[in-house]
């Protein structure tokens, strides 16, 4: 990965984050910490609707994919790990889904979006690339 600012640092640790999940992907949720307020996430994801097309950010294991997909008209889901977007894929399978594998510092879609989400890789974002992205 090549990070916008050009810090060595920075894309080490985002090159190891991707490493990390790429490695955890076929047991990640075995490893997952409980989420507390799940179900108020969840509910609050189901009030907001988001209809239309919705591209989600980070997929992951499409944690989030069938919940989105219970409301948009289609979701493009983007990752950096292909071992997560088999998983993703696998789960949801649809013709409504496009997953695309990519780094999402460097990655321009390839048209507009109704809605954009994404669930907790906001947490993973390194302060400097914060404000670019």
């Amino acid at each position: 990965m090549k990070p916008a600012d050009g810090s060595r640092e920075v894309a080490q640790l985002l090159d190891e984050q991707v490493a990390y999940y790429r490695a955890l992907a076929p047991e990640y949720e075995d490893h997952a910490l409980p989420l507390a307020g799940g179900d108020e996430l969840s509910a609050a994801l189901d009030a907001f609707r988001p209809t239309g097309s919705v591209l989600e950010l980070t997929c992951g294991p499409g944690t989030w994919t069938g919940q989105l997909l219970r409301h948009a008209t289609e979701v493009t889901a983007v990752d950096a790990s292909h071992e997560m977007l088999a998983i993703a894929s696998a789960r949801h399978s649809s013709d409504r889904v496009r997953f695309i594998q990519a780094d999402i510092f460097n990655w321009e879609p390839d048209r507009r979006y109704d809605v954009v989400f994404f669930g907790f890789w906001l947490s993973h974002v390194p302060l400097g690339l914060f404000e670019p992205f």
